[in-house]
């Protein structure tokens, strides 16, 4: 599924998600409230992963709003996607990262190379995010 993050202003920003059937949905959004809550799930949720979170829901047909998203993974997903968007808009360091997982994931035995992986690809996507212009979009492409 290809994912579109279409910059509109600091305030704003614009959702547009095409699945692998072509079937697309769109969901304008205020930044502040979901920009980062977004990304820690796509984040987690495919580092860790969760296939059945929300990005896998909307990608078997579920709405962007989670109105109709069930899956094995979700509650957990959004257990934990909570406490990682703080991380993600406070730019917190890679021990912020491994205290959240082992406290949600305690079961997961690697979690010091997972927050590590967590910690790139979050500075990765934000990255790409800043470099993003007004009117233009960031893409992501969930893997599976």
């Amino acid at each position: 599924m290809r994912i579109q993050f279409f910059k509109l202003s600091d305030e704003e920003h614009q959702v547009t998600i095409t699945r692998s059937d072509g079937s697309t949905e769109t969901k304008h959004l205020n930044s502040r409230s979901f920009l980062f809550h977004d990304l820690a799930h796509f984040v987690l949720e495919s580092e860790i992963p969760l296939k059945e979170g929300f990005w896998g829901c909307v990608a078997e047909g579920a709405n962007l709003d989670s109105s109709n998203c069930s899956g094995t993974d979700i509650l957990l997903a959004e257990q934990i996607a909570g406490p990682f968007q703080v991380l993600v808009k406070n730019d917190a360091p890679v021990s912020s990262y491994q205290s959240v997982l082992s406290t949600s994931l305690p079961y997961l035995d690697q979690t010091n190379h997972l927050a590590e992986s967590i910690h790139s690809r979050v500075r990765q996507i934000k990255g790409l995010w800043r470099a993003t212009n007004y009117g233009k979009q960031m893409e992501l492409t969930w893997p599976y």
